[in-house]
C-alpha cells in the first residue's frame, strides 16, 4: 500500500514541473503548489504554498544567477521556470542523504540549469555556515533563497551575507523563510543595520520576508 501511495504521488510533481517549463507560474492559491508539495512527499519540511509561489515567481523574473541555501522542492520548481530564460541556479546542501535525493530528482527531470553543491557546515568563528565552493560560484547572484542552514545550528542563517555578500549584485532580492521565528527576526534587524537591507514581511503560518539589498 505504501509503495502504491508513493507511485500515485509522483505524477503530481511531474505535471507541476512540466507546466512550469512551458508557462508562467500561477498565483499564490493555485492547486499547482499543493499538488507539487504532495508529489514531493516531504510536506513536513517543504515550503508553504505562498512562499513556494513567491520564490518560483521571483526566479522566473530574475535575469542573473540564483543562490539557494538549502535544497528541495523549491530547487526543482525554480529550475523549471528559470530554464526558460537560461538562468543558472546554485544550491548549497549540507545533508548528504538529502543532497543525494535532490540531485537524483534533478537528473530524473533533466534540469540541466541547476547544480546542488554538497557543502558541509564549517566553523567560521562566530557561526557555522556552508563550506561553499566560493571560487567556482558566479559573481552575479540576483536572487537568494534562504531556507538553511537548518534551525538549531550555531548562528543559524547568520553567515548568509557575511560569506556571500561579495557574490551578490546590487539590489539583490533575498527570500527568507521562517520569518516568524525569533532568530530570523533578529537576523533581519542585523541585515538592516549592517547592509541597509529593506525587508517586507509576508504573513503565513511560518512567515517569510522579501528582503531587498540597496542598489536597485
Amino acid at each position: 500500500m505504501l509503495e502504491r501511495l508513493r507511485y500515485d504521488r509522483a505524477p503530481q510533481l511531474t505535471r507541476a514541473i512540466d507546466r512550469l517549463r512551458r508557462r508562467a507560474a500561477p498565483g499564490d492559491y493555485s492547486t499547482l503548489w499543493t499538488n507539487a508539495i504532495y508529489g514531493w512527499d516531504n510536506a513536513r519540511w517543504s515550503a508553504e504554498e505562498r512562499y513556494l509561489a513567491e520564490v518560483v515567481r521571483a526566479s522566473e523574473q530574475i535575469k542573473s544567477s540564483i543562490l539557494e541555501c538549502g535544497s528541495g522542492l523549491t530547487t526543482l520548481l525554480m529550475a523549471a521556470v528559470a530554464a526558460r530564460s537560461g538562468v543558472q541556479i546554485h544550491a548549497l546542501e549540507n545533508n548528504p542523504g538529502w543532497h543525494a535525493r535532490v540531485a537524483g530528482a534533478i537528473r530524473e527531470f533533466g534540469l540541466t540549469n541547476v547544480t546542488v553543491h554538497f557543502a558541509p557546515l564549517r566553523d567560521f568563528g562566530e557561526f557555522d555556515w556552508y563550506d561553499a565552493p566560493l571560487g567556482s560560484l558566479p559573481n552575479d547572484f540576483g536572487l537568494v533563497v534562504c531556507d538553511g542552514p537548518p534551525a538549531g545550528g550555531r548562528g543559524g542563517r547568520r553567515g548568509t551575507l557575511p560569506i556571500m555578500h561579495e557574490k551578490l549584485v546590487p539590489g539583490c532580492l533575498i527570500m527568507l523563510d521562517d520569518a516568524n521565528r525569533p532568530a530570523e527576526r533578529e537576523l533581519l534587524k542585523q541585515w538592516v543595520r549592517d547592509y541597509g537591507a529593506m525587508p517586507e514581511l509576508r504573513p503565513s503560518s511560518r512567515g517569510f520576508a522579501r528582503v531587498r539589498l540597496p542598489g536597485a
